[in-house]
Order: C-alpha cells, then structure tokens, then sequence
C-alpha cells in the first residue's frame, strides 16, 4: 500500500489551524470524522487511540514532519489524513525541527502490514526537501492532491 493508495481530497486540511501537538491532532481527527460521518462516541474513540499512540512516544520523523497513527475498531479500512500548517508545531521530533507536514495514518487492527506499508510510503515520498517545501507552501487542498499526483 502507498500513499496514492489511501490520498483523498476529503481528507486534506490546508491550513491546520492548532499551534499545539494535542491540537493538531484533534483537527485531524476532527477532519476524518467530519468527511465519513463519525459520531462524538466514535471521534473520542479515534481521539484516544492516537493520543495513547502519541504518548508511547513521540511520532515526528523529523524534516518538519510528524505522522501520528493508530490502531483503532472504529476505523474500517486504512485511512490518511493530510495536514499542512502555516506556522511550526512543536512534535518532539528526533532531529528538533518543529513539523508544518502532518500525515495522520488510522487502520483498523486487522491492516496492520498495510498500515505499516503506509507510514514508510509517507516517509519515502517526503524525503525530497524540494517536495516538503512545496507541500508547505501548498494554498489549498486541491494543490497538495496535485503535488502529489506529479
């Protein structure tokens, strides 16, 4: 599985609004939530799986990406949810740069190899330092879809 596999317009939030880890990750959770039609129950559920995730240790990659993950019942098949920040964010990543690239990947427990399979897509595909300075500067949703369509 890659990334194209699981990109969906629908899940793309340009700009994140949060200044904050625990933010950023709520509006992600707030976009897959809004696009599939999850009720409150089913939001706090996805919540608490990648906060849980988050606090077994930090997600950031470094190179001013993060992709918070988790496994969670609530989500069918997997999913990626896409988010570029105007301002940095501080992710405790490995290298200290704070991340503007955020790539939230949900799978149920049952697609773990293809969950495993998305995150090192993500991290192949985000190694050109032209590419993420072009995804930052990304206006809209509808660029970040063409960025990685090229």
């Amino acid at each position: 599985m890659n990334l194209l596999d699981v990109l969906d317009k629908d899940l793309v939030k340009v700009p994140l609004t949060a200044s904050d880890k625990q933010g950023v990750i709520t509006e992600l959770v707030e976009v897959v939530a809004k696009a599939k039609g999850y009720s409150s129950s089913e939001f706090e559920d996805i919540l608490e799986a990648v906060l849980n995730r988050e606090s077994l240790g930090s997600t950031g990659i470094g190179n001013g990406i993060a992709i918070p993950h988790a496994k969670t019942n609530v989500i069918k098949h997997v999913t990626m949810v896409v988010g570029v920040s105007r301002f940095p964010v501080e992710f405790d990543s490995p290298d200290a740069l704070k991340s503007r690239l955020f790539f939230m990947v949900l799978a149920p427990p049952s697609e773990a190899s293809a969950h495993v399979e998305l995150l090192a897509s993500i991290a192949r595909t985000c190694t050109s330092n032209v590419f993420r300075r072009m995804l930052e500067q990304a206006k809209d949703k509808e660029e970040v879809i063409r960025l990685f369509m090229e």
